[in-house]
């Protein structure tokens, strides 16, 4: 069974979260997570979780030989603190959100092993309920594939 090209590109993006770690020197230990439902993100709530979240589709550039879509994804990154917690929650929050934006865009990790391009667009505090809150990455991420078979790059 094949792999479309945009799977291959959430992926990549699963493995750069799992590579935010205080060992390779960053603020935190992050874990991505794809929710295995729509809707069912509310059920994790654990400090330092990346739950990656596929928006809908954009068509941004078609021909006869290649389509090239723009895929908006949100990459919520969960922050929570004990009651006893020193640090502000809003430099955890920047934290976290320029952890995630460093690895995105350090290197070549923008082109997301030539799967695609990596666009920045905005970030956003977020709280679930009392207890989760949590800054939300905002990212496009620009790929071509073959214009009759989207399991092939363009």
């Amino acid at each position: 069974m094949s792999t479309p090209i945009v799977e291959h590109i959430a992926l990549e993006l699963v493995a750069l979260i799992d590579a935010i770690t205080i060992a390779a020197g960053f603020n935190q230990d992050l874990t991505a997570v794809r929710p295995k439902r729509i809707h069912l993100e509310g059920d994790i709530n654990e400090n330092g979780t990346v739950i990656i979240e596929q928006e809908d589709i954009a068509l941004a550039e078609e021909s006869t030989d290649s389509i090239v879509w723009r895929q908006p994804f949100t990459l919520q990154a969960l922050v929570l603190d004990s009651d006893t917690a020193t640090t502000a929650i809003d430099t955890r929050l920047n934290q976290v959100r320029s952890d995630i934006e460093k690895k995105l865009m350090t290197g070549s990790n923008w082109k997301l092993n030539g799967y695609g391009r990596v666009m920045l667009k905005s970030a956003e505090k977020f709280i679930a309920d009392p207890q989760v809150a949590g800054i939300a990455v905002n990212i496009d991420v620009l790929y071509e594939v073959q214009g009759d078979d989207p399991y092939a790059q363009g």
